[in-house]
């Protein structure tokens, strides 16, 4: 797909999205992003468990799982989660980087039966916009401009398999079956990584071999940079840079000519010799994006999504989500967490991942795979749709644009994105009579849930009272 293509796909994804909220009354709180109190969540008693046995047994994508979910008219019939409920599937356990585990119980402040939130009347009744199941429209992006730039940087990708979101410049939201089956956490999830899309630096090799002496004591740093990333370029290729430097570049600005080419400055000595034109093409040579690899210093799930001998959880779905903490943070620029509000239908849903039939690299070029759809139907914790996805989409974050809430009346405030959920794959779900039908399912952030990751990124009740 050409640049100016996909220039247009997201103008018209933008009209699409304004022309369905400028439809209603724009200035409603529906189609803005407000402010919600939360519950406090806190810390009650933390215990060690049993090293887990990394047994747990990876899903089946291609089969969407092996139970049915419970459909919108079952979980609306079920009865308002009492406090002690919720506390208990909101208490959690920690897997930490040496293979141990614990589990902690919460306590609820300020909780109240509707803090989950109720959503609107069916998207069905609505004008709906979606792609047609069974059709792709996904939407391959490669372009190195797009690929690391938001939102689609925010996109990451898991050592186990699955995709991710960021949410922190340490923190990454996927599911939860992505790490642990419900029962156990999966061998892969032992030593997960988390792999963040970065353009290459292509004057740190020049840099370690004649501009070392510039950069002083960076030097040592720079060249672990250098190796860490050649180590985990996912055909094994590394971007190869001309052999100048800092040092050489600078004595050809004050001897010759200066030009640009692609943004990066490059030169040419007196009587255009044959070797400074081959630099000049090897240095317009576009920079292709690679992996850096992270590692993650804990991970946290629900007791939600866990199941035990004594208590076999039948809403988990409802809670497949995880939280990866990560050794170091990255500078890269992530995505807020939000609570869709419940005032309006959602309409559109987007979200960014590594399907595996599409992401796979040709030639070194990495891929990220975004589309966007509206949600055929939605319960309090669920998301219903049929956007187009693959295995190894799993996990990503869904978000939705709506505009920042503005203090001053008449005011409009900017359009702003934020993951309200998280993409879980396809489902058999049941439907009223018995009926069974397919969907792409995605789980919702409700207030208390939003209140339990808010606790786990910050770990400080005084941050996490709203939304």
């Amino acid at each position: 797909m050409g640049l100016g293509h996909f220039l247009c796909l997201l103008l018209c994804a933008a009209a699409l999205t304004a022309s369905g909220l400028s439809g209603n009354d724009e200035g409603h709180e529906a189609y803005s992003w407000t402010r919600q109190s939360l519950p406090v969540l806190l810390d009650a008693h933390t215990e060690p468990l049993n090293t887990p046995s990394f047994r747990g047994q990876e899903e089946d994508e291609e089969r969407g799982g092996t139970k049915t979910l419970c459909g919108i008219e079952c979980q609306s019939s079920r009865p308002p989660m009492e406090q002690t409920e919720q506390e208990r599937v909101l208490g959690y356990e920690t897997l930490y980087e040496n293979g141990t585990c614990t589990h902690t119980d919460v306590s609820l402040q300020g909780f109240n039966k509707t803090s989950a939130g109720t959503p609107a009347n069916s998207p069905a009744r609505t004008r709906m916009k979606r792609q047609v199941y069974g059709t792709d429209g996904r939407f391959v992006i490669s372009d190195s401009h797009f690929i690391t730039n938001y939102p689609f940087s925010t996109a990451v990708r898991l050592s186990t398999g699955c995709s991710g979101v960021l949410i922190s410049p340490k923190h990454v939201l996927t599911a939860a079956h992505c790490i642990h089956d419900g029962k156990d956490y999966l061998e892969s999830a032992r030593k997960v990584r988390v792999g963040v899309l970065q353009l290459k630096n292509k004057r740190r090799r020049g840099g370690r071999r004649r501009g070392g002496r510039r950069r002083g004591g960076r030097r040592g740093e720079e060249q672990v940079v250098e190796e860490d990333e050649e180590q985990n370029s996912l055909d094994g290729g590394v971007v190869r840079e001309r052999k100048g430097g800092k040092g050489r570049r600078r004595r050809g600005r004050k001897e010759g000519e200066e030009g640009r080419a692609d943004g990066n400055i490059i030169e040419s000595e007196r009587g255009g010799k044959q070797k400074h034109l081959n630099r000049i093409r090897r240095s317009a040579e576009p920079k292709k994006p690679v992996f850096r690899w992270a590692r993650v210093k804990q991970t946290q799930i629900p007791l939600g999504w866990i199941q035990t001998k004594s208590s076999t959880n039948p809403v988990s779905t409802d809670y497949d989500y995880a939280v990866l903490e990560l050794k170091r943070p990255l500078k890269q620029k992530y995505m807020d967490l939000g609570v869709a509000p419940s005032a309006a239908p959602l309409g559109l849903i987007h979200f960014s991942g590594y399907d595996t039939d599409k992401s796979v690299p040709e030639h070194g070029q990495e891929k990220v795979v975004y589309r966007f759809c509206s949600v055929a139907n939605e319960s309090k914790d669920l998301m219903y749709q049929y956007c187009d996805a693959q295995a190894g989409a799993t996990g990503a974050g869904i978000y939705i644009r709506r505009r920042q809430e503005v203090g001053n009346a008449g005011r409009k405030g900017k359009w702003q994105r934020r993951v309200i959920g998280v993409f879980l794959g396809h489902r058999w779900v049941e439907l009223e009579g018995g009926e069974q039908r397919e969907f792409n399912v995605a789980v919702r952030i409700t207030p208390t849930k939003y209140a339990q990751i808010c606790h786990w990124i910050h770990g400080d009740p005084s941050l996490c009272k709203e939304v």
